[in-house]
């Protein structure tokens, strides 16, 4: 997720509000108040990880926490709901396919530059 702000942040960078994230009431996180990224989006991929490789190179990171994975994961951002351990409720039609496949992008390019590297995913 990102600042809904225009002024500290992307959102409305290029005049819109959709250019790095989902459109509608799907691009607002209602708790944190905060626009979410459209995975599915090529020119957001490419901007999320160029900048996770940059902070790597540039600043010698020796790894990543990515924050609030589960609100990156579900539609529903795995608020308002108890998960039992049903396959269903982890792998259902609330799972947002192209956040998944971004951490696991992500990962790969961490681990591929740098085996050492650490990666933590913060469960909401």
């Amino acid at each position: 997720h990102a600042s809904s702000n225009t002024l500290d942040g992307l959102n409305g960078f290029d005049g819109t509000d959709t250019h790095y994230f989902h459109s509608g009431p799907r691009g607002h996180h209602w708790m944190w108040d905060s626009r979410l990224f459209n995975y599915g989006n090529w020119e957001v991929l490419r901007f999320l990880l160029s900048n996770a490789r940059w902070w790597l190179e540039e600043y010698k990171f020796d790894g990543f926490r990515f924050d609030g994975v589960t609100s990156m994961m579900y539609t529903h951002h795995g608020l308002q709901v108890t998960f039992t351990g049903n396959f269903n409720e982890y792998f259902g039609f609330a799972t947002d396919v192209d956040a998944v496949v971004y951490l696991m992008l992500v990962n790969d390019l961490i681990h591929g530059l740098y085996p050492e590297a650490v990666t933590i995913g913060e469960d909401v």
